[in-house]
């Protein structure tokens, strides 16, 4: 007699991790889709699923995943910083701000709300406010390495632009032209950064 069972959910989200590490993204969404089936209420595997969405430059799919588990789970503040992030670097930055607004009430030693303070701060185009705040989160977050790692990417990429605008402002002797190229230099940096942010992959903790 046949006494084989069908994998449970542990087993199929073990899998789908292994498959994950392996760089295997169709695979992996595949068997974090199976899991879901098996618990449907696993905030945890939702989250899990939006970051590989978001490797495969699914944004729409991995926003989905993520609102999923906040649904699931509304103190969830990864899954919560994750989901503003595919807003804020989807130039929704209003959207996004309402969505990170429960990071805010978040204790001043908290890394996810300096993070957030950060790109608010990023967003009015007060960059060094922004740097502050970035490295002040850096220095408090022990809780998701790869995440400093990205953030400190942010301040390097806006001291970069903020050089470069401050060597061409310099080597201008035409007012007009220099304030006319100024403006189109912040709006270069706030590309370059979105598009900085928009390569982000969520590892680390959720993997």
């Amino acid at each position: 007699m046949n006494t084989s069972t069908a994998p449970g959910f542990d087993d199929v989200l073990q899998e789908a991790l292994r498959v994950s590490q392996a760089n295997d993204g169709p695979a992996a969404i595949s068997l974090f889709q199976q899991a879901l089936t098996l618990n449907p209420q696993s905030a945890a595997t939702y989250c899990l699923l939006g970051a590989e969405y978001i490797t495969l430059g699914q944004i729409a799919e991995s926003e989905a995943a993520y609102a999923n588990a906040l649904v699931l789970a509304p103190d969830f503040h990864v899954a919560r910083f994750q989901l503003g992030l595919l807003q804020f670097t989807s130039a929704r930055v209003a959207v996004a701000l309402l969505t990170w607004q429960p990071l805010l009430a978040l204790g001043d030693d908290k890394a996810l709300k300096l993070f957030v303070m950060g790109f608010a701060h990023m967003a009015q185009d007060e960059f060094e406010t922004a740097v502050n705040y970035f490295e002040r989160g850096i220095v408090l977050n022990a809780d998701i390495p790869p995440l400093n790692i990205d953030i400190q990417r942010v301040i390097s990429e806006i001291r970069s632009l903020q050089e470069k605008s401050e060597l061409h402002a310099t080597t201008s002797t035409n007012t007009t032209l220099t304030s006319t190229t100024t403006e189109d230099r912040t709006q270069e940096a706030d590309a370059d950064v979105h598009f900085l942010l928009s390569n982000y992959q969520q590892q680390g903790p959720l993997h």
